[in-house]
């Protein structure tokens, strides 16, 4: 049913579209569309003035079963590029679908994938640690190192689409990508100072981050699942045992059960948002909750 609405809608813009002559404006605005909202923070510097940018996903959605509108569907459908994490289960509904004429471009090309948190249920993940099997942890974002090539991939997709204004996204590239260094170098400095060595986080969404700055990530629940009694029990004493003494708690969690695992592994809870369009922010927060550790 929602396909037949969907097909209906996009028939009658087509119709509009040849009532007028089939022909686009000469001042009609060029569209990009971006999966989720640190995209979007990461695209909009790049592309401002030169394209508007649209994002799929409304703040607050669960990336693992969010299912995306009608009229963000269009918002994709007339875009000239998506850009996606590469990841995430609507991300590829909506590129399967979309025309021929959208470029579909996967941000994480070139970013060297964690392993190991979204296929099982393993809890705890030493630094470095990089399981060369099941599927790839999507968070992707969640890293100023991988947000600096996220951008680079951006900027030459601009290039791309839009040649005569290829020093423009060069050298708007060049100031982002100092604003990255700066971001990455100060939370590597301010974790190595801390003597933090691990965290605790429900989903296994910090990956990247920990990978980034030798850290380990001990994680409650994965791919939506919670652990039994038993495996909680494992995890909250893997926290204990690796000295984790923040608990990064997302939208969603029981504030009353991650009391409760706090009391138990001796941590202090944090509330941060990965998805947040100022993801920059919430980098610069775990680093600095890190740091009190």
């Amino acid at each position: 049913m929602k396909k037949t609405v969907y097909c209906t809608i996009l028939a009658i813009v087509g119709l509009l579209a040849a009532c007028s002559g089939g022909r686009a404006s000469d001042t009609a605005t060029r569209r990009l569309a971006v999966s989720i909202e640190p995209l979007r923070a990461l695209l909009e510097p790049l592309a401002r003035g030169r394209f508007e940018v649209a994002g799929v996903m409304d703040r607050g959605g669960d990336p693992e079963n969010f299912e995306p509108s009608i009229s963000r569907r269009m918002a994709v459908d007339a875009s000239e590029a998506f850009f996606i994490t590469g990841g995430l289960p609507f991300e590829r509904t909506l590129a399967d679908a979309a025309p021929p004429a959208v470029n579909v471009v996967d941000v994480s090309q070139g970013i060297d994938p964690v392993y190991g948190t979204h296929d099982h249920c393993g809890h705890a993940h030493a630094e470095g640690e990089n399981h060369a099997h099941g599927m790839p942890d999507p968070h992707i974002w969640t890293s100023a190192r991988n947000a600096r090539r996220i951008a680079a991939t951006m900027a030459a997709t601009l290039a791309r689409l839009d040649p005569d204004a290829a020093p423009l996204y060069a050298a708007r590239l060049d100031s982002l990508d100092a604003v990255l260094a700066t971001l990455d170098s100060t939370a590597a400095a301010t974790i190595a100072a801390s003597g933090a060595r691990a965290f605790m986080v429900w989903h296994p969404s910090l990956s990247y981050l920990a990978r980034d700055y030798g850290l380990r990530q001990v994680a409650l629940g994965a791919e939506g699942k919670d652990f039994s009694a038993a495996g909680m029990r494992d995890a909250i004493r893997d926290a204990r045992d690796a000295r984790a003494g923040v608990f990064f708690v997302q939208r969603g969690l029981d504030p009353a059960q991650a009391a409760g695992v706090c009391r138990e592994a001796g941590a202090r809870t944090v509330a941060i948002d990965p998805l947040a369009y100022d993801w920059q922010q919430q980098i610069k927060t775990i680093a600095d909750e890190l740091a009190r550790h």
